[in-house]
């Protein structure tokens, strides 16, 4: 017997322990090489894909958070690897197995299993790396598929990347083992669990922190945004980790208090193990919820904007074909019968158009960040013609008199006001100025939002024929737009149209923009797929982990019940409710953190994404519901078959 075939035998004896370690790091080489293998191909390197650097720079993205994610992942993986076996390695060591022979059969034991996933990851990502590039090809609509090439830094980056992540995080998970004395490692699992310690004033951090992060995230908007996400991100951190540490502790403390409920079935065994283990499961806890909010949040989000992507177009971009001339009394742009007549020979239904004028004028208002009074554009509007806009895109209509103006800003995801009601603004056109007052603003987009018409004043009709009675009609501006049925399939038409066109900057197409953004979407959508899947396995792993890491001490404890009277129907249920808490009590947290979330953003989207979000979470805990039924399969039955 030497250390190399020990290690070997080790590595068989825990096989089902080092399961789901397993197949979660083949499936981290996996995704990392196929990713690699895109980001370093020829095509790519060479710019010959349209849209290649932009998905590449998304992978880069993804293989940085795949990385860190690992090193977390193993790092907490080695530690509950050593933990239960401290008394097998004080036996060792009492055996004659000096300190550097117990560090060398660890990190053997360790270098064979990351050798092995490595290998195993990078063979199978290289036999779907064909399957990733057919369907990135497919979703980039390139006339010619991306080709099929080994790519050699794929498998540098990949294969030397990962062992020295392993190497590094396998030396370091030494100096614990190494280190401890030899009647410590065989006392370890015979040190009485106390009671954990609760505190009032952590309990109530807990509750602060999270009703903070809870009520910012609820009241984000666009222009606070960025200057709110860091703050939620370190509230809902610290919020949690005490949530479990502290708050929950507390709970399971006071329904055992309870003694009624304690007697009835087995409440009394399966409480009383909750109490005691909560300790040791509170970090995990807090890693899963944080892990099953992210996924939730960043692949609902995901899923969400590009569900809701059309609405954004039409939102954003009023008219499927609109543009601004400066000067109203020709076209110089492009002419509406050249527009019209492409339309219907493409055979696409116009639904309504818009032909309005306006006047360019110039006013006053607040910086965003600064305060400080700018001077900015506008065009000047009647209100006939904003309302016979408004009722087309079904938008309320304004109502004012005298000397009554409202200020439309096109972006509805920004609600920074501008102006405010009752005060006053000097408009300046021309040579002329004059004094109106505000009743207001409105957040969104009636005409194409191009150049002189991006923001919009809009006045009585009374006052605005006084203003415009002697302005010509060479120094106004007029604002064209045509919606179209089907506006999605007109690419190739509004490409025509653009074509035709004398100015671009003049014109806006909804069609090219709308599928550009759809496309970027799904390509981001897919990669954040495959990550978020990832993560997902990461997550039941550690779960999945922590309930082998104690399976030698369930098992006498199992042992010891049975032989009091304890059926083996009772034994399951036991089994079963400290699983089942194990697997939910994080997902919960985590799935209100998301819901919080979702609030958030459908803030800022200005959309109800309620069906949406319920289509993510009811997938999730489907996913979650299959892992948490296979894993209690697995161990009832390495329990139950114990029992003699």
């Amino acid at each position: 017997m030497n250390i190399r075939l020990l290690a070997k035998r080790n590595i068989q004896g825990n096989a089902q322990r080092y399961l789901a370690y397993f197949f979660s790091i083949v499936l981290s080489v996996s995704i990392f090489f196929i990713y690699a293998s895109f980001i370093f191909h020829p095509d790519v390197v060479h710019a010959n894909i349209p849209g290649g650097q932009l998905i590449s720079e998304g992978l880069i993205a993804a293989e940085i958070v795949i990385i860190i994610f690992s090193v977390f992942f193993i790092a907490y993986s080695n530690a509950a690897f050593i933990q239960p076996r401290k008394k097998e390695f004080g036996l060792l060591t009492l055996l004659g197995m000096s300190k550097s022979q117990l560090r060398k059969l660890i990190y053997l034991e360790q270098t064979m299993v990351s050798l092995i996933s490595i290998l195993i990851g990078v063979g199978l990502g290289f036999l779907f790396s064909k399957l990733f590039l057919m369907a990135v090809s497919w979703l980039l609509a390139v006339e010619q598929p991306i080709s099929f090439v080994i790519v050699p830094e794929a498998f540098i980056y990949t294969i030397v990347g990962f062992i020295l992540l392993f190497q590094l995080l396998s030396l370091l998970s030494l100096f614990h083992i190494g280190n401890a004395e030899v009647v410590d490692l065989l006392k370890d699992k015979q040190k009485p669990k106390k009671t954990p310690f609760v505190s009032k004033w952590l309990v109530a951090l807990s509750a602060v922190c999270l009703s903070i992060s809870y009520y910012l995230a609820c009241t984000l908007s666009l222009n606070n945004s960025y200057i709110r996400v860091l703050p939620i991100v370190f509230f809902v951190l610290i919020g949690t980790y005490f949530l479990f540490s502290q708050s929950i502790v507390a709970l399971c403390r006071r329904l055992y208090r309870k003694k009624k409920s304690l007697y009835g079935g087995t409440n009394l065994i399966t409480q009383t193990n909750l109490i005691f283990n909560i300790k040791d499961y509170s970090r995990l806890f807090f890693l899963t919820s944080i892990i099953t909010a992210v996924i939730l949040t960043a692949a609902g989000t995901l899923f969400m904007f590009s569900a809701d992507l059309k609405k954004q177009g039409m939102d954003n971009i009023p008219q499927s074909i609109g543009w601004v001339e400066n000067d109203a009394s020709i076209y110089s742009v492009i002419e509406p019968s050249a527009v019209e007549n492409t339309l219907k020979e493409d055979g696409f239904k116009i639904l309504y158009e818009v032909n309005m004028t306006g006047v360019p004028i110039t006013h006053m208002l607040p910086h965003m960040r600064t305060g400080e009074p700018n001077e900015n554009r506008s065009l000047l509007i009647s209100e006939s013609d904003y309302n016979n806009a408004a009722a087309l895109r079904k938008i309320e209509p304004a109502k004012l008199s005298g000397k009554e103006a409202l200020y439309i800003f096109p972006y509805g995801g920004l609600d920074y006001q501008f102006v405010h009601k009752g005060e006053q603004k000097e408009l300046h056109f021309g040579n002329g100025t004059i004094q109106v007052t505000m009743v207001g603003q409105r957040n969104q987009s009636i005409v194409a939002p191009i150049k002189a018409a991006t923001t919009l004043m809009v006045v009585d009709d009374q006052l605005y024929h006084e203003i415009t009675a002697d302005v010509p009609l060479k120094e106004m501006a007029r604002v064209r737009g045509y919606e179209v049925k089907d506006w999605e399939e007109s690419m190739e038409t509004s490409s025509e149209i653009e074509q035709m066109s004398n100015n671009h900057n003049q014109l806006q197409t909804r069609a090219p923009i709308y599928q550009e953004m759809k496309q970027g979407s799904i390509l981001i959508l897919f990669i954040g797929l495959f990550v978020s899947l990832l993560f997902f396995i990461v997550q039941g792993s550690m779960m999945y982990l922590r309930v082998f890491t104690n399976l030698e001490d369930k098992k006498i404890q199992i042992h010891a019940l049975h032989r009091l009277g304890l059926t083996k129907k009772e034994i399951r249920q036991i089994l079963s409710a400290e699983i089942r808490i194990l697997f939910f009590a994080p997902f919960l947290i985590g799935v209100i953190h998301a819901i919080v979330a979702y609030v958030a953003l459908s803030n800022l989207l200005e959309s109800n994404l309620f069906v949406y979000s319920s289509m993510v979470i009811a997938t999730y805990f489907l996913f979650q519901l299959l892992y948490y039924q296979v894993t209690k399969k697995i161990y009832e039955r390495a329990v139950i078959n114990s029992i003699k």
